[in-house]
């Protein structure tokens, strides 16, 4: 009776049937019609076929290009406004066509490591753009129409090493999750990232900050904040009434105090302080030849943590 159940057990699951259709009441229920009604061809090799068919498909709307011998965008990607993904990285690329406006659908721009210095007022025309990411580029700012993008959820603008403000437009961005403006020139939390409602993670590190708003608590989703190598010489009590926050990374560098309340919350928060630290001489010492400039050691930091 075992051994016709194992037998039975083993040939439903090459036909891909499912546990629920063989199981009663936790017995193996020997029903030869459940193999009947599968037929003879296995189901799993179907539903792979099928995932397969569907990356097909999903990479027809993704376009891809990266290496140094790209200085600008092939003339032909003008014609493919039904794409709904960028993928650019690592080119000697320095501007955004602004025919971008006709690309409607598109959902992820992903620009990281090129040359660009520059982001078009037609940004603003991708009302379904979900990603932007234009981190260690040679950017400087941000237009104001990137506030239109209403559906934008993550904004990447780190390492480019020279923007120092955000225009209050992208105060509108109400579906942001994540923000990461780090290894900039901000000398403050812009006002705009303190009024997006559903920010949960901030990276603002490597920066010129000297002190935080009173009002940071505003930001009641966060849940992760990122303040090292900044230039901060204490924290504001108003961290202990952000219910979310459970991360809180400084340097420590400069810091004069640490408000007894954060240290003593209870709402989960976890502070990270990396003073003294031995994993900077570690970095230095180990990677000399893999870090050859401080942008890159600024990739390099942001991955290690």
């Amino acid at each position: 009776r075992i051994k016709q159940e194992w037998s039975f057990i083993l040939e439903c699951r090459k036909k891909g049937i499912p546990q629920s259709k063989y199981l009663k009441n936790g017995f193996v229920d020997i029903d030869e019609k459940i193999l009947d009604t599968y037929g003879k061809t296995p189901q799993l090799p179907k539903r792979r076929a099928l995932s397969d068919e569907a990356d097909k498909e999903r990479s027809k709307f993704i376009f891809q290009l990266s290496g140094e011998q790209w200085t600008e965008f092939p003339e032909s990607l003008k014609e493919q406004t039904y794409l709904k993904e960028w993928h650019v990285n690592n080119t000697l690329i320095q501007t955004i066509p602004d025919y971008i406006a006709l690309f409607q659908g598109l959902r992820i721009l992903e620009l990281s490591k090129n040359q660009i210095n520059h982001i078009p007022v037609e940004i603003g025309c991708l009302k379904n753009l979900k990603v932007l990411n234009v981190s260690f580029n040679n950017l400087k700012s941000v237009p104001p129409e990137l506030g239109d993008c209403e559906s934008l959820e993550k904004l990447d603008l780190s390492g480019n090493m020279e923007i120092s403000e955000l225009p209050f437009e992208l105060s509108n961005l109400k579906q942001v999750t994540v923000v990461d403006v780090s290894a900039n020139k901000f000398p403050s939390i812009p006002i705009c990232v303190l009024r997006m409602c559903n920010l949960q993670w901030l990276d603002i590190s490597s920066n010129n900050l000297r002190d935080l708003p009173e009002d940071i608590d505003r930001l009641d989703q966060l849940q992760t904040l990122l303040l090292q190598k900044n230039k901060l010489t204490y924290l504001p009590r108003a961290l202990v009434n952000m219910p979310k926050l459970s991360l809180l990374v400084v340097s420590g560098d400069d810091l004069v105090e640490i408000p007894t309340a954060i240290c003593e919350s209870t709402t989960g928060l976890k502070f990270i302080s990396l003073k003294n630290s031995p994993v900077e001489t570690i970095v230095c010492e180990d990677t000399e030849e893999i870090i050859e400039s401080e942008r890159e050691r600024e990739q390099f930091e942001k991955e290690f943590m």
